[in-house]
C-alpha cells in the first residue's frame, strides 16, 4: 500500500500569467506557498484484474482506457498500470471550486503514488511536468502551470515561465519563525460559493488575456512581492495584494459579483491590509492579510463566512507510507 500526502496552496500574485496565451509572448512569474491542508491518495494492489476507484463516486473497470474520471485515466495511463490496483483519495476540503489548486494536488499526488506503487522515483520537476502534461495537454483544462509546481515542490516559491513553456523554480527560504510571523497576520475565509476554475479561466483565455496591461500589473507584482516577503513587510504585502485582487477583477466579468465585493469591503472595513479571492475566481476562499489585533474585528464582520485556520506547509508531495502488500 502507497499512501502519497500533497499539499493545497495559496497563490499570492501572478496568477493568469501562467496561461501558455500570455506566457509565450510575455513571459509569466507567479508568487505562491503551499499550507498545510491536503489531499491523500492510497493506492492499494488487489488479487483481482479489477481497477476500483474511490472518490465522490466509485468506479470498477477492467479497462483503464473506460475510466470516466480523465485524470485517473490519464494518470494510470502515464503511469503504466493496467490492471489489479485500488486507489482511493481523500480531500481535507471540498475538492472542486475552492481555489487552492486542488485539482492539481490531486493529479501530483496521483501520479507520485502511482509511480511509487510501481517502485519508481519521480522528482518534483518531473511530477509538476507530468501533471501539466495530463491536465492542459491531454485533457485540454484551460488552467495554467502554477498549481502543478507549487503541489510538487512546496513552500514558498516565485515561478517563472518562458515562452518555451519551461518553468524556473525560484525558492523562498523562511525560516520557521518568519513563516509563522507571516501565518499569524493572514487569514483563509470560505465564500460558501463553489465554480469550476476551466469556467472562468475559459473566459479569461477567450477575453481577458488580451487585457494585458492589468496582466503585466499582476506578473510584476509577483516580482516585487518576493523582496516585501523576504523582508516581512506584511503590510505593503496586504496592500500589494489589494492591488493585485484590483487589477484581476478587470480580467473576467465572471471573477467577481456583489456577495464577493460585499465580503472584501467588509473585511477591509474591519482592517484587513488587503486580499484577494484565490484561484480562478467567482467563488472560493478569501485570503486577507491582517494584523493580529484586527483579526477578531474581520472574523465578526464575516460571521456568516467559514474561517479555515491553516499554517504554510514547506514540503511538496511525499509519500507518507510504503508498504508490500
Amino acid at each position: 500500500m502507497i499512501i502519497s500526502q500533497t499539499p493545497l496552496r495559496t497563490s499570492f500574485f501572478g496568477g493568469g500569467t501562467d496561461i501558455a496565451d500570455y506566457y509565450r509572448q510575455f513571459g509569466g512569474a507567479v508568487l505562491s506557498s503551499t499550507i498545510n491542508k491536503y489531499i491523500y491518495i492510497i493506492v492499494k494492489s488487489r488479487y483481482d484484474d479489477y481497477i476500483i476507484l474511490n472518490y465522490s463516486e466509485r468506479e470498477k473497470e477492467k479497462d483503464v482506457n473506460q475510466i470516466k474520471h480523465g485524470i485517473f485515466r490519464e494518470a494510470l495511463q502515464m503511469a503504466g498500470i493496467e490492471k489489479g490496483v485500488e486507489i482511493t483519495s481523500i480531500a481535507d476540503i471540498p475538492a472542486e471550486g475552492s481555489g487552492l489548486g486542488s485539482s492539481s494536488s490531486f493529479t501530483v499526488g496521483l501520479l507520485n503514488a502511482l509511480f511509487a506503487f510501481k517502485g519508481e522515483y519521480k522528482n518534483a520537476y518531473e511530477l509538476a511536468e507530468m501533471a501539466c502534461e495530463i491536465e492542459i495537454s491531454r485533457l485540454g483544462e484551460p488552467i495554467g502551470k502554477q498549481d502543478q509546481y507549487a503541489a510538487a515542490f512546496g513552500g514558498f516559491n516565485n515561478f517563472f515561465i518562458d515562452s518555451e513553456d519551461k518553468v524556473t523554480v525560484s525558492r523562498i527560504d523562511l525560516d520557521d519563525k518568519a513563516r509563522n510571523l507571516l501565518n499569524s497576520y493572514t487569514m483563509l475565509f470560505y465564500t460558501g460559493i463553489s465554480r469550476k476554475a476551466s469556467t472562468v479561466l475559459s473566459d479569461l483565455k477567450s477575453n481577458g488575456i488580451h487585457n494585458t496591461s492589468a496582466l503585466h500589473r499582476i506578473k510584476e507584482m509577483a516580482v516585487q512581492g518576493r523582496g516585501y516577503l523576504l523582508n516581512l513587510d506584511i503590510e505593503i504585502l496586504g496592500k500589494l495584494l489589494e492591488r493585485n485582487w484590483e487589477a484581476k477583477k478587470t480580467l473576467s466579468v465572471r471573477i467577481v459579483n456583489k456577495e464577493i465585493d460585499d465580503i472584501y469591503g467588509r473585511a477591509k472595513e474591519a482592517g484587513a491590509y488587503g486580499g484577494k479571492l484565490l484561484g480562478a475566481g467567482g467563488g472560493g476562499f478569501f485570503l486577507f492579510f491582517c494584523h493580529p489585533e484586527k483579526q477578531q474585528t474581520v472574523r465578526t464582520a464575516l460571521l456568516d463566512y467559514q474561517e479555515l485556520p491553516f499554517c504554510f506547509e514547506k514540503y511538496g508531495s511525499r509519500i507518507v507510507f510504503n508498504i508490500k502488500d
